[in-house]
C-alpha cells in the first residue's frame, strides 16, 4: 500500500463512502461555521471553485445561499457522478467535474474565490503534493481572490497527547512504516477490498503558514471552528475540531 493520489481516489470511490457523502448533502448541509465564514468573505456574484466537493454538500449549500456561479470539483469520478445525479434531481444547473487539485484544468486568474472544505486539502499525501495544490489554487485565482479552507490543528488539546506520543515514535524510528511524514494518519477504509485506506495529514499552524508563504498568499484569518460558533450535533458526529483559514491572492 502506498500513500498517493491513486489511493486517495480509491478511498473516495468506495460505495459506502460515496453513499455517506450523498446523505450529507441534505442531512448535514453547510456547517453553521461555514455559512458564517462564506457570507463574510464571498460575494454573491463571485465565480467560485468548490474543490474536493464530494457529492456536493458545500456546492449545493452555497447554491442555496444564492452563490450560483459555482463549479464543483472532486478527484473521485463516482463522487462527481453522484453530485450530477443530485443536481438533476434538484433541478439546478451546477457544473461538476472530476479533476485533480494538484493540476487544475483552468487558465490563470479566472476564479474570484475557491474553497476546500472539511479538511480536504490535507487528504493529499506528501508536503510536495499539498504545496502543488496550494500553488495551483493560487494560479487560478484572480488577483485579490479569496481561498477558504479548513485543516485539523495538531496543537489543539484533543491532539496533544496522541501526537506527543507519536513524535517520540518518529524520533525512535518506531512509527507506522506506511506513513510518509510526521502528522500522517491512516485507518482502514470501510468495505474497501482493494487495499485503499483513509488518509489525512494533521498539520501544525506553522506548517500551513509555510505552504501559504511559499505560494504567495496573504493570510486574512485563522480561527478554530469552536471560536466561530456552536455546531449542530450531526456536524460534530462526523467531524472533529478544525481550523478555518481565509487567505488572499496578492
Amino acid at each position: 500500500m502506498k500513500l498517493n493520489l491513486e489511493n486517495t481516489k480509491k478511498e473516495y470511490s468506495v460505495e459506502t463512502r460515496v453513499n455517506d457523502y450523498v446523505s450529507f448533502v441534505d442531512k448535514i448541509g453547510l456547517w453553521q461555521s461555514e455559512k458564517i465564514v462564506y457570507a463574510k468573505y464571498l460575494n454573491i456574484h463571485d465565480k467560485i471553485l468548490d474543490i474536493g466537493c464530494g457529492a456536493g454538500r458545500t456546492t449545493f449549500g452555497l447554491y442555496d445561499m444564492d452563490y450560483h456561479n459555482i463549479t464543483g470539483m472532486d478527484l473521485s469520478d463516482k463522487m462527481i457522478a453522484a453530485a450530477k445525479k443530485i443536481a438533476q434531481d434538484k433541478g439546478v444547473e451546477i457544473s461538476f467535474i472530476a479533476e485533480n487539485a494538484c493540476a487544475l484544468p483552468f487558465d490563470d486568474n479566472i476564479f474570484n474565490a475557491a474553497i476546500f472544505s472539511a479538511n480536504g486539502i490535507m487528504t493529499i499525501p506528501t508536503k510536495e503534493m499539498r504545496q502543488k495544490a496550494f500553488n495551483e489554487i493560487y494560479r487560478v485565482l484572480k488577483p485579490g481572490g479569496i481561498f477558504i479552507f479548513t485543516t485539523h490543528d495538531i496543537d489543539t488539546p484533543q491532539y496533544i497527547d496522541k501526537w506527543s506520543e507519536e513524535k517520540i515514535r518518529w524520533a525512535n524510528g518506531e512509527q507506522d512504516k506506511r506513513l510518509l511524514e510526521y502528522g500522517d494518519l491512516i485507518f482502514s477504509a470501510p468495505d474497501a477490498n482493494d487495499g485503499s485506506v483513509n488518509f489525512v495529514h494533521i498539520p501544525s499552524c506553522d506548517e500551513v503558514e509555510t505552504y501559504l508563504k511559499e505560494s504567495g498568499y496573504h493570510l486574512i484569518c485563522s480561527e478554530l471552528r469552536t471560536n466561530i460558533c456552536e455546531e449542530k450535533p450531526e456536524v460534530l458526529e462526523v467531524g472533529a475540531e478544525c481550523r478555518f483559514w481565509v487567505v488572499k491572492k496578492m
